[in-house]
């Protein structure tokens, strides 16, 4: 049996210990129910795990760009396509994965694919990538890897407290406590990390971001402007007022409002 089998049966094995104490807290029954709870439950602790591969993944790639590897500008001289279809409304869409070559410091040419698809190319098409010559290794620069990064940290994020969260109940904590502490991380932390991020992200995309039209670049900066105004106007609210106190209205609906309006 090799590793990746036993790290399998060890989270499957776990999922359903999980799933026992959080059916036994519910005080549910049936096969339904523990089918239910189980397949969720599954899913959660698989995308905790695969989402934190993905910020390791994403935060080597950061610190191989910063610290090792030649910086070159790549030119697509092919790219092969995926035709996909959307079922909910019978429509189709094309992905490109692009084929670049460029020369490094050395003469040496090298032609590779990227690990990206986008929905227009054509060859000739430029990228801006890291070269690493003593693991060769390709990383694509500007927007693609800033994008992998946030959206990294994102599902990291969230799917690490879920994970906590369902620890929690399945040994019978109290929730009250974990709730509140995940209401002020995310609106005093995670929200403005969002609009601050993608603030960033769009103004590196202007700067640092592969070509585009001068209409594209106009579009980008009308965002930054939008997304800064509605930055200070969270951060001003966040600092006057605090943290909304949320209140049920009726069964499953819920609205949030200051006590003390200022």
């Amino acid at each position: 049996m090799n590793v990746n089998s036993i790290y399998l049966l060890f989270g499957l094995a776990v999922s359903l210990v999980l799933t026992y104490f959080i059916i036994k807290r519910m005080g549910k029954s049936g096969c339904i129910t523990y089918g239910y709870v189980a397949l969720l439950i599954v899913c959660i602790n698989s995308m905790a795990i695969g989402s934190m591969f993905f910020m390791y993944s994403a935060s080597h790639d950061i610190y191989s760009v910063i610290t090792s590897g030649e910086n070159y500008t790549s030119t697509v001289i092919s790219f092969t396509s995926e035709e996909h279809h959307d079922s909910d409304d019978g429509s189709s869409y094309t992905m490109y994965t692009p084929t670049v070559r460029f020369i490094t410091k050395d003469n040496r040419i090298i032609v590779r694919e990227l690990d990206f698809s986008t929905s227009s190319m054509d060859v000739g098409d430029s990228y801006k990538v890291n070269y690493n010559i003593e693991t060769n290794k390709v990383i694509v620069l500007g927007f693609t890897l800033a994008i992998k990064l946030v959206g990294a940290f994102i599902f990291c994020f969230i799917f690490s407290f879920l994970f906590v969260g369902i620890i929690m109940y399945a040994f019978n904590r109290d929730m009250k406590a974990y709730t509140a502490l995940v209401s002020k991380i995310g609106f005093y932390f995670f929200v403005p990390f969002l609009m601050i991020g993608f603030n960033l992200l769009l103004i590196y995309g202007i700067f640092f971001g592969n070509t585009v039209p001068f209409w594209v670049t106009l579009l980008l900066i009308f965002f930054v402007f939008m997304l800064t105004l509605a930055t200070f106007g969270y951060l001003k609210m966040m600092f006057l007022k605090g943290e909304p106190k949320m209140k049920q209205v009726s069964p499953g609906k819920w609205t949030g409002d200051w006590e003390n309006k200022k």
